[in-house]
């Protein structure tokens, strides 16, 4: 199975610059709860490997791993960086998953 996901440049080059996160590295986005985001939930980032069946997106030298599992929230997402709220301008959207 496959996703759509829109991550815009400017998101993946804030990692690099917030988190210190270089080019090559490889970056799994998940979900979690709590705080901002869609119902209760938001997606979290750390560094990992690839799986097998992740879906890979290379954005700007890195790679976003994304699991089978969490495809539901990130599928038809955008993420991008809002530089007005400075370090952490990291938004998600989702229309698939809006009221």
């Amino acid at each position: 199975m496959s996703i759509q996901l829109q991550i815009d440049p400017e998101f993946a080059l804030a990692y690099q610059r917030y988190a210190d996160f270089k080019p090559g590295d490889k970056l799994r986005l998940y979900v979690r709860t709590g705080g901002p985001g869609s119902g209760g939930l938001q997606f979290a980032i750390q560094k990992d490997e690839i799986d097998p069946d992740d879906a890979v997106f290379e954005v700007a030298g890195l790679r976003f791993l994304i699991r089978p599992a969490d495809f539901w929230y990130f599928d038809g997402a955008k993420l991008t960086y809002n530089p007005v709220y400075g370090e952490y301008g990291f938004e998600y959207a989702n229309p698939r998953l809006a009221d």
